[in-house]
């Protein structure tokens, strides 16, 4: 069995990976850590680069956990994290979420609320 998490680089992506690779050591199961990026992976924050992904893979080793790490494009990044944990036949998606004002609530669409709506398993929201 697989636990998906939606990763950033940032407290919350960090928050979401802590706490899924905590409970993939308790289910004894892998990890599946999906990294989004839009069109120009040097460009957006939301993209890993190479420390990031190390300190990750340095991370779950010494833990002992089970992963992968997939890094992709997408212009939808809640459908393209649902689609890649469908993909390894997860069994829950673990996330990262920060509070929004009101007024950037009603001006973009979440991508961890559209994560909660459509995600065919159960999600886990986390706060850092």
């Amino acid at each position: 069995m697989t636990i998906a998490v939606a990763y950033r680089p940032d407290e919350f992506g960090r928050a979401a990976l802590d706490w899924a690779a905590a409970e993939a050591r308790s289910r004894d199961e892998s990890l599946l850590i999906i990294n989004v990026h839009r069109l120009e992976p040097r460009l957006d924050p939301g993209h890993a680069r190479g420390r990031h992904v190390q300190a990750i893979t340095d991370s779950l080793a010494v833990d002992k956990v089970p992963f992968e790490v997939r890094q992709v494009e997408g212009e939808d990044i809640s459908g393209t994290v649902l689609f890649e944990a469908e993909q390894a036949s997860a069994t829950l998606i673990v996330i990262g979420v920060r509070q929004r004002s009101p007024v950037g609530k009603a001006l973009m669409g979440s991508v961890a609320q559209q994560i909660l709506l459509d995600s065919p398993v159960p999600v886990v929201a986390v706060k850092p």
